[in-house]
């Protein structure tokens, strides 16, 4: 009997440490693949960004073109610098929201 109490006792606990292992690496797959979706969405919003820089290039230089001296009241030139702000500010974010969810203090 001894020598049956001794195997299900490792059992036991053999069975305990598969069980901690599998969460942990469960958890941090959860966090791996929240911070992926977060990376493309990165990647998204930098192509949005550099869209509009590329707009706002194309702008000016028409201006400049036409010797325009009102180019930062031209409205789209202004259209083109909120778009680039607000698409920094949105990438700042993600960037760390990623931070966060991988330091563990964020929930994924």
């Amino acid at each position: 009997m001894v020598l049956w109490d001794r195997i299900k006792k490792n059992m036991d606990g053999g069975i305990d440490k598969v069980m901690r292992v599998s969460k942990v690496i469960s958890e941090r797959t959860r966090i791996e693949a929240s911070v992926a979706r977060l990376l493309i969405d990165k990647g998204s919003l930098e192509i949005k960004e550099e869209r509009a820089y590329k707009k706002l290039g194309e702008r000016v230089y028409f201006l400049w073109e036409q010797k325009s001296h009102g180019v930062m009241k031209d409205q789209d030139v202004l259209q083109a610098l909120q778009e680039i702000t607000g698409v920094r500010e949105d990438i700042a974010s993600i960037k760390l929201t990623i931070q966060k969810i991988s330091l563990g203090e964020e929930e994924a």
